[in-house]
């Protein structure tokens, strides 16, 4: 594995900074970062869609293996030269299952956890906040593994 691309939600605060943090450590595999919003897209990497990236974060390698959630959050860090031990300890299959509970609760709170970091009342955002609740956790599955 030579590469990584990261997709990430250009609108949401959260994501930018977690783009900025990682573009900022030293890594062992070198890391793009695509908005979910570019223009070219879907003609460059056709069917993403499918993989409902707007829900949590997706990686993808260069040898054309995906990642969602944790396990992107993993390869992430795995990436990195200061987080890779890290990364292989929390995946290990007794941590996992909370990464990814992790993962999820974070995903489905991105926007109210934006408006936190932007200093935007909650309030600001509750119709994105209450739009994107039956996009990120539909049924209450963000509740079960």
């Amino acid at each position: 594995m030579n590469a990584l691309t990261v997709f990430y939600d250009e609108r949401c605060e959260m994501c930018r900074r977690c783009r900025d943090w990682l573009s900022r450590q030293p890594a062992f595999v070198p890391l793009a970062f695509i908005p979910l919003q570019s223009p070219m897209l879907e003609q460059r990497y056709p069917g993403l869609a499918a993989f409902h990236p707007e829900r949590e974060i997706l990686v993808v390698d260069d040898d054309g293996g995906i990642y969602r959630g944790g396990g992107a959050w993993l390869m992430c860090l795995w990436a990195t030269q200061t987080y890779r031990e890290w990364a292989v300890r929390l995946a290990h299959p007794a941590l996992y299952p909370l990464v990814r509970k992790f993962c999820t609760l974070v995903s489905h709170n991105r926007l109210a956890i934006s408006a936190l970091l932007s200093r935007r009342k909650p309030e600001d955002l509750a119709d994105e906040i209450e739009a994107s609740a039956e996009v990120f956790c539909p049924d209450d599955a963000c509740a079960r593994d």
